[in-house]
């Protein structure tokens, strides 16, 4: 019964932090995980109410041991204290618990705080609060905006392209940057442009330069350098020409460079992305167990502030420590003059500070050993981008040097370190371009004029992290919906990934196409970013859940109605008539758009199902392998997914993976390995007799047994042949 125990209760979200809360509490406290979401918009349906716009919630399936455990637990206390992240999500969380657990004679509080140390924690529970319901009702709106898009226009998409995909609020609109920024890429008309550079020596200085003006007007770059070869000639022969050149002009000023702010969650991951190569689901993995915390001297601490931000503030006793660190390590010289305050972009909610460590003399060095080698070179990026926010300005000197003869000038710049300032603590922050030779105005010697064909290029397709940039600075999504987004347009196979870049797919393509097309104020970049600030003013407590709801409802029903009035227009122009004959009943093949791609389908259908992918190889050879289902032979293909075997007869049908040869390992299997395709597309081997026997293997095996252990066979490695049972490469 409540109040049985003087005790309190605290509830987390994760296990992880629950024995280091326990012991910053100390002997009042009980600490016990719900584990994230307890209840949620039901799984199967749409759960909102139409006519309200009210959420309907349910207990999550997976989570209704928790929560019966839970209950049970709470019971005993008669005070609860909900300690979820502290953001939106973590509010709705804890709300979630409320609503599950209250009843007579039990009082719920609500602690946050933005780092896992023992001083956050316990000025944390000494302040306690009501649940923001403001919070509360910001995080509902973007759950049901989100649930209602997904749920009405994904089956439009069933429908028209094919079953299993999905849109979203956000994701479409990431889709549609990243198909948008394709279509330039492959409309992009190349331009040819002569970039002109000479070399001159005065004394025994020599340095490049770059053709600046010719008659007074610009002649650099891609869009003032010579078009051509003929106009690059002429150039040439003019500079070859000339023989009184001279440095007319030689300037240098000193600059100022100021720290970059700290790191937010956007920011964090396109650093950790470019000096890394870290993509943002790992980096935002890595940040949260710095953030949750590692054992330093018997005691789980967390190491960074939480990591889920969008705000660059930093705590005035943070900055306060931090400077006095500096002078410490370095010396007063190398501190700014007065302590940097950092202020937000538009649209930044700026619900707690920037990323940081939570103690500034953690130095990585000390971390060394601690943590593990990913762990530390995020945790340096972040302390040392920190450390650099209160140091002095670095100072470059800037020489700009003018070369000219007649109507013709050259210009050289380049760049020193006066001052190092902040990139004592932060190198990286401090890129300087190239190098100018000691010059004075007079006399120079030309020694050699080239120009070289260059062409004009597109801008690069999106990595994981430039997409994350480019949705902050379009103030699409939020820091905690960055890693999922894309996520989701790679499950959905919306997207691929080639060379760290992000590729829509065929049906990425012709799904943004549609749903831009359908629902164009829905899916506008602009129109998103205002549902976003729309949620900043419920979080606020300036405008109510139901009129945000309200404006994103209104024109979705509105595009709703029109689209399924054009749905048979929209049908029939996802299907196309082709040349070729149905090999099973000789009727047309009609070209149409599945969820993989584009595909061939027999037009007698239901009547006859043959179907096959448009891109599919066709050519085939006969294999030594005989049908399992009609004893003909098998034909050996290339599909969309690889290798196959197909048997000869179409009628028949029967497709199975390819053996490579090897028996599987498995004492008494009698099964072979085979080659098959995660969902994913990567190759792996596994026995033929799945799932009577789940032996499966990454690498290519080879049936050859170990020498040293005895293993059936082995695999092939990039470094060579191993054994997967002893590890031993073998010769």
């Amino acid at each position: 019964m409540p109040g049985d125990t003087k005790k309190k209760l605290v509830i987390i979200e994760s296990p992880a932090k629950a024995k280091s809360l326990k012991s910053y509490l100390g002997r009042g406290w009980d600490v016990v995980a719900s584990y994230g979401h307890v209840r949620d918009l039901p799984l199967n349906r749409l759960g909102v109410n139409i006519e309200t716009l009210e959420p309907v919630y349910t207990i999550l399936p997976r989570k209704r041991a928790a929560v019966a455990k839970l209950r049970k637990t709470a019971s005993s206390y008669s005070e609860i204290y909900l300690a979820a992240d502290p953001d939106r999500e973590g509010e709705a969380i804890c709300w979630h618990i409320y609503k599950l657990l209250q009843g007579k004679g039990i009082s719920f509080r609500r602690i946050r705080f933005n780092s896992v140390t023992r001083e956050a924690v316990q000025a944390a529970s000494r302040t306690a609060s009501d649940i923001d319901m403001n919070l509360v009702d910001a995080q509902q709106a973007r759950r049901v905006m989100d649930r209602l898009v997904g749920y009405k226009i994904s089956p439009y998409l069933w429908r028209t392209v094919g079953k299993g995909l999905s849109a979203g609020r956000v994701q479409t609109v990431a889709l549609r940057l990243i198909v948008e920024r394709e279509l330039a890429i492959k409309s992009f008309a190349p331009r040819e442009f002569w970039p002109v550079t000479a070399e001159f020596k005065q004394n025994s200085s020599v340095f490049q330069t770059k053709l600046f003006k010719i008659d007074g007007k610009r002649a650099d770059g891609d869009r003032h350098s010579p078009g051509s070869r003929e106009t690059a000639d002429r150039v040439l022969n003019q500079t070859r020409g000339e023989t009184l050149w001279k440095i007319s002009s030689l300037v240098e000023k000193n600059k100022a460079r100021r720290p970059v702010p700290p790191f937010i969650t956007s920011s964090l991951q396109v650093a950790a992305s470019a000096r890394l190569s870290m993509p943002p689901s790992v980096t935002m993995r890595l940040a949260q167990d710095l953030y949750e915390g590692f054992e330093i001297d018997g005691e789980t601490t967390g190491l960074i502030t939480y990591m889920r931000t969008d705000s660059v503030r930093i705590e005035p006793a943070a900055i306060a420590d931090c400077r006095s660190f500096v002078e410490q390590k370095w010396s007063t010289r190398e501190l700014s003059p007065k302590p940097r305050r950092y202020r937000a972009s538009g649209g930044a909610q700026d619900a707690h500070e920037a990323i940081r460590p939570t103690d500034v003399r953690r130095t990585p060095e000390e971390m060394t050993g601690i943590l593990d080698d990913r762990h530390l070179k995020l945790y340096s990026l972040v302390w040392k981008r920190f450390v650099a926010t209160q140091m002095a300005d670095a100072v470059v000197a800037e020489t700009e040097v003018l070369v000219s003869s007649g109507e013709l000038v050259f210009k050289a710049t380049g760049q020193k370190v006066v001052s190092r300032g902040f990139a004592l603590a932060d190198p990286a922050q401090l890129k300087i371009s190239g190098k100018i030779p000691e010059l004075s105005e007079g006399s120079v010697e030309l020694l050699g004029v080239t120009a070289e064909q260059k062409f004009t290029k597109p801008l690069p397709r999106y990595s994981e992290a430039a997409l994350v940039s480019e949705m902050k600075k379009k103030a699409i999504g939020r820091p905690s919906t960055y890693v999922s987004i894309i996520a989701t347009l790679k499950k959905r196979v919306y997207v691929e990934v080639k060379d760290k870049k992000l590729i829509p797919t065929e049906v990425g393509m012709v799904t943004a196409d549609l749903l831009v097309k359908l629902f164009p104020h829905l899916f506008d970049v602009g129109f998103t970013a205002t549902l976003e600030e729309l949620l900043d003013l419920v979080a606020s407590g300036k405008t109510s859940y139901k009129e945000a709801v309200k404006q994103l409802y209104t024109p979705l029903a509105a595009s709703l109605e029109e689209a399924m009035r054009r749905l048979p227009e929209i049908k029939a122009s996802m299907v196309k008539e082709t040349a070729e004959k149905c090999p099973l009943c000789g009727k047309v093949l009609l070209e149409k758009m599945g969820k993989y791609g584009k595909f061939l389908a027999c037009s007698g259908f239901p009547s006859c199902r043959y179907t096959r992918p448009v891109n599919e190889d066709t050519t085939s050879t006969v294999s030594d392998v005989k049908c399992a289902k009609c004893g003909k032979d098998m034909l050996l293909r290339n599909g969309r997914y690889g290798r196959y075997l197909a048997c000869s007869d179409p009628v028949c049908g029967h497709t199975q993976p390819v053996p490579v040869g090897v028996k599987c390992p498995v004492p008494d299997c009698n099964g072979e390995l085979v080659e098959r395709r995660s969902r994913r597309g990567k190759v792996f081997y596994s026995c033929s007799r799945y799932p009577d026997c789940d032996f499966a293997m990454w690498n290519k095996p080879v049936a050859r047994e170990c020498p040293r252990c005895g293993f059936p066979l082995l695999e092939e490695r990039k470094k060579g042949v191993f054994c997967p049972s002893c590890k031993k490469k073998i010769d």
